[in-house]
């Protein structure tokens, strides 16, 4: 596994996102916050014609006010079960 912090990326890095198609076969990204319009659809769009497969994590766009966060991550697909059985699923 690798970890990449794009907390300070406006872009995506190509010549990184080639590197990891070379030992990789499953990129997965985990927003910290709203998933559309999120880093991971520009991850996903940059491998969108390559065989690499590519899983998106984040928080449905909505409004929330003054709730459980347990509650929040599961009906998100946030927390760590759903998250490990959705790369199993996958990676088989």
């Amino acid at each position: 596994a690798t970890l990449i912090n794009p907390r300070y990326i406006t872009g995506v890095d190509n010549e990184l996102m080639d590197e990891l198609k070379a030992d990789r076969e499953l990129v997965i990204t985990l927003e910290d916050g709203v998933l559309d319009g999120g880093f991971g659809e520009k991850i996903a769009r940059y491998y969108g014609a390559t065989n690499m497969k590519v899983l998106n994590f984040g928080a449905k766009k909505e409004f929330v006010d003054r709730y459980d966060i347990q509650e929040f991550l599961r009906a998100n697909h946030l927390t760590d079960e759903q998250i490990v059985e959705d790369i199993t699923a996958v990676i088989g």
